[in-house]
């Protein structure tokens, strides 16, 4: 794995303003655990926290289910997805820069975004024949009645993030089995 993030100028010679780290990870919980420390450390970001609050402007303050989704939306709409040839984490605001991305890191931008406007995010991770798979955000929203929802906000898919698809079900209806991952 590689992981690029932003950096001050003497951090990498020659290269101004990244930092880019080769990184091993011993299981897919801990290259999740690494993801969301990333949503933690980044939901404090001034460019995540305005983004976010940029996104959801014209949703009415109390409809967290509805900022939740604008934001996934925003994301799908605005950064290309990419399938990479070498798994690169990059951070948020590199994503949110460049617009560009592959599942994790529209998960961690997702995340970061979320938790900026204090909405809770999960990372689902998604594992089958073995293999570390896919990932994707859960907003975690209050319903009516007061009891918790988790709303699948997977930006990586062909169809609209305002349809709530559950990247779950589709593993399951191919016959993956996946093995599920939550943090």
């Amino acid at each position: 794995m590689i992981f690029c993030e932003e950096s001050r100028p003497e951090d990498v010679e020659g290269v101004v303003g990244i930092k880019v780290r080769r990184m091993k990870f011993a299981s897919q919980a801990e290259q999740i655990a690494f993801l969301r420390a990333m949503v933690n450390r980044y939901r404090a970001n001034q460019l995540i926290r305005e983004k976010a609050h940029k996104i959801t402007e014209n949703v009415p303050d109390r409809a967290r289910a509805h900022q939740a989704v604008a934001i996934a939306k925003w994301v799908q709409e605005n950064i290309r997805y990419v399938n990479e040839g070498i798994e690169t984490f990059q951070s948020p605001v590199r994503t949110l820069t460049y617009r560009v991305g592959d599942c994790d890191d529209f998960t961690t931008l997702i995340g970061s975004l979320l938790e900026s406007i204090a909405i809770p995010a999960e990372l689902v991770g998604l594992e089958w024949k073995g293999q570390y798979r896919h990932i994707f955000p859960r907003a975690i929203v209050k319903n009516a009645s007061g009891k918790p929802i988790r709303l699948p906000l997977d930006a990586t898919l062909k169809q609209s993030v305002t349809k709530l698809t559950n990247p779950i079900e589709i593993a399951i209806r191919r016959g993956n089995n996946p093995r599920i991952l939550a943090l």
